[in-house]
C-alpha cells in the first residue's frame, strides 16, 4: 500500500465513508505494521492495547464534532498513524509515553504496623518489608535500571542482572546493586538510616558524599540530623533476625526498644517516669508475644511493671535508670 492510499484510506475512516472491504484493508495494514514493530514500541501488550484504545477513542469523538479543534485532532491522529509506519513516532513520543505509563503504573506495597509482607518485584526480586514499611516500583523496570523507593525497613534479594543495576532511594542515601542481599532501615519517625550487606557487594551513596562500597557484614549509618556517617563491621543476625521473626536487643535501652516493640505490635506505649527511657536490657525473642516480651523486661528489671490500658495501649510502671 503506498502511503498516498494509505491516507485516502485513513481520511474516508474519519468521515465515515469506509467501506466493509476497505476497512478490512486497513485494519490488515495496521495489524502488520504494529506487529512488526511494537517490539521497539509498545513496553507490553497493555501498553499496546492502551495506546490503541486511545488512538481508536479520539477517532470516535472526532466523528460526532465539526469545531476546527475536531479536524486539529483528526489531523493529529493521521501524523500518529502515519509516523508510527515511517518508525518516527517512535523517536519522538517515546518518552513523553514512557514517562506517563511509568507514572500510572506505579506499584505501591505497605506492610501495616504489627505486619510483615514479602514482595516480588517484576524482575524476580524478592523484598521481605519490616512492620510500618512501604516499597514503591514500577509495574515493569525499564531498559537500564531497576529502580524502588523504601520507607521504613526492608531485607533485598536481588535477581543478578549485570547490566540492570538494582536501586534502592530513600531520604539522602541511595544504594545500588547488582545481585546480592541487603537491608535497609530507613524510618521517617527515625535519625539513622542503615544499611547492611549480607552477600555481594553494593554501593551507597550518600547525599554530598563520596560513594561508599561494601563488602558483606560491613554497614553503613548515616544520621540525617547530624549528618554523621559510619562505616563498620557488624555481626548481621543484631540487624537481619526481625526478617525469621526474631526480635534481638542486645543491652538496648528503652528508649530505642519500645519504638521497635510499637512497630512490631501496633500499639502505642507509654512510660509512667521518662527517665526509666534509660533502663537496658538483653533479649532475644522469636515469634513471642508482646505480654511475653513485656513480662521478661519486667523480671530483669524488677523495678518495673506494666498493665494493658487497652489492647492497643500500654504503659510501663516505676522506675529504672539502668
Amino acid at each position: 500500500m503506498t502511503e498516498k492510499e494509505l491516507k485516502e484510506l485513513i481520511n474516508k475512516r474519519q468521515k465515515g465513508n469506509l467501506s466493509k472491504e476497505e476497512q478490512q484493508v486497513l485494519e490488515l495494514f495496521e495489524e502488520k505494521m504494529l506487529a512488526r514493530n511494537e517490539q521497539h514500541i509498545f513496553f507490553n501488550d497493555r501498553h499496546k492495547s492502551m495506546v490503541q484504545q486511545e488512538i481508536y477513542s479520539n477517532i470516535h469523538k472526532a466523528k460526532k464534532k465539526k469545531s476546527i479543534s475536531t479536524w486539529l485532532r483528526i489531523a493529529a491522529i493521521f501524523v500518529l498513524t502515519a509516523s508510527i509506519v515511517g518508525g518516527s513516532w517512535y523517536f519522538s513520543s517515546k518518552l513523553q509515553i514512557e514517562s506517563t505509563y511509568t507514572v500510572a503504573q506505579t506499584i505501591t506495597k505497605r506492610a501495616d504496623y504489627g505486619k510483615k509482607l514479602t514482595v516480588t518485584l517484576p524482575d524476580g526480586s524478592v523484598v521481605n518489608l519490616n512492620s510500618g514499611s512501604e516499597i514503591r516500583f514500577p509495574e515493569t523496570f525499564n531498559e537500564t535500571t531497576r529502580e524502588v523507593i523504601l520507607t521504613g525497613e526492608a531485607f533485598f534479594n536481588v535477581q543478578k542482572k549485570p547490566t540492570h543495576p538494582f536501586i534502592v532511594k530513600t531520604p539522602m542515601v541511595t544504594t545500588k546493586v547488582l545481585g546480592t542481599t541487603f537491608n535497609i532501615k530507613a524510618y521517617q519517625d527515625q535519625d539513622d538510616v542503615e544499611v547492611t550487606l549480607a552477600t555481594g557487594k553494593i554501593s551507597v551513596a550518600i547525599e554530598g558524599e563520596d560513594e561508599m562500597i561494601l563488602t558483606p557484614s560491613y554497614q553503613v549509618n548515616f544520621n540525617k540530623k547530624s549528618k554523621s556517617i559510619q562505616k563498620q563491621k557488624v555481626e548481621l543476625d543484631r540487624f537481619l533476625a526481625w526478617k525469621d521473626g526474631v526480635l534481638r536487643f542486645d543491652d538496648e535501652t528503652l528508649a530505642t526498644a519500645i519504638p521497635k516493640l510499637e512497630k512490631w505490635f501496633n500499639v502505642k506505649i507509654h512510660l509512667e517516669d521518662k527517665n526509666s527511657q534509660n533502663c537496658s536490657f538483653t533479649g532475644v525473642f522469636k515469634n513471642a508475644s508482646l505480654k511475653n516480651i513485656l513480662d521478661n523486661i519486667t523480671f530483669v528489671k524488677p523495678n518495673l511493671s506494666y498493665r494493658f490500658i487497652s489492647s492497643k495501649e500500654i504503659q510501663i510502671l516505676g522506675k529504672c535508670n539502668h
